[in-house]
């Protein structure tokens, strides 16, 4: 975890457990794999997600022995994805980092993400319930069709607002629905309480990409550990520039032509934009949209069991706002 945060006091000593497991998981007899491994799983990170389902199962029926390897499961499968995210991207860094796509190669960071994906896959099993090894299947699946969304509409404006909602729902959103949801299920909680923290999850994770979104544009004090400007570099039109050429379609066809342009030209024409979309207001509604996502989650657990627990997941909704990285 990143610095020190109280609101996690309920569930400090089980992401302690989860960190230490985490690190362990699907260790090799091979040195050279091993170093990887430890390269990429000693890398830091939130922990946000596996907080998010140890704290939904202290609402309920919590078992050291099914939410352990669940809060570990999420978290790997969020890691193998940021390895091949990275490696679609051709990111350099991640975390103030090299990417193992940088450090390595392509190859071995797609062979690298396949191996924390099965990992993640043998460590959910460890549950023991075959709705939560479901579930987790599908997000993985949605995982990588949010991932194929974003090459298809690469550069496009065209699929505008419907493709950004559809996208993020999938890529971002679907994970922390199934932290949450995963977490109430193995705490025994009633069929509409589960509803009610997939629900959270999914607001929350809508909510954390569109922070990310906004971060991406050298916002003051942002600490993101990766290099300013990269979604558009990539082609990823993200909410403040729709919201921008939604006020401005004339823009629409600079976007397109930014795919075939040589680097010099291509990355002053970036900065360009960059510049507009943030003096246009965009920021500005696109952070009222994401308070509002926030919102949404933090009411979806207003009939949750009262307690510590519940104020820690509402805590996590106003950090998810106020986050730098």
């Amino acid at each position: 975890m990143n610095g020190y945060l109280s609101f996690l006091d309920p569930v400090q000593k089980e992401l302690d457990e989860v960190e230490s497991a985490f690190k362990k998981a699907g260790s090799s007899d091979d040195i050279w794999v091993n170093k990887l491994l430890e390269t990429i799983l000693n890398s830091g990170g939130k922990r946000t997600r596996p907080a998010i389902t140890l704290l939904a199962g202290k609402m309920f029926n919590y078992s050291e022995n099914l939410h352990i390897p669940m809060a570990v499961a999420t978290e790997l499968l969020h890691t193998a994805s940021l390895v091949h995210d990275d490696t679609v991207d051709n990111a350099p860094l991640r975390r103030n980092n090299k990417t193992i796509n940088a450090s390595y190669g392509n190859n071995v960071a797609i062979l690298l993400g396949d191996y924390i994906f099965a990992t993640a896959a043998e460590t959910v099993c460890l549950t023991d319930n075959v709705r939560v090894i479901q579930i987790f299947s599908r997000t993985l699946r949605l995982l990588a069709d949010g991932e194929l969304r974003e090459i298809d509409q690469a550069f496009e404006p065209s699929s505008g607002f419907s493709g950004y909602w559809g996208r993020i729902e999938r890529k971002t959103a679907s994970l922390f629905a199934t932290s949450a949801e995963c977490g109430a299920i193995l705490g025994g909680a009633s069929e509409g309480q589960i509803e009610n923290l997939k629900n959270y999850g999914s607001n929350i994770g809508t909510a954390f990409q569109i922070i990310d979104d906004i971060l991406d544009f050298d916002i003051e004090g942002s600490e993101l550990g990766k290099p300013l400007g990269q979604d558009l570099r990539q082609g990823v039109l993200t909410l403040p520039i729709l919201i921008y050429l939604d006020s401005n379609p004339e823009e629409a066809q600079g976007i397109r032509k930014l795919k075939t342009l040589p680097g010099e030209e291509k990355a002053s024409n970036i900065q360009n934009i960059l510049s507009k979309v943030k003096n246009s207001g965009a920021i500005e509604k696109s952070f009222d949209i994401a308070k509002t996502y926030a919102q949404k989650g933090i009411e979806a657990i207003e009939t949750s069991p009262k307690g510590d627990p519940r104020n820690s997941l509402q805590s996590i909704a106003q950090f998810v706002i106020e986050r730098k990285f």
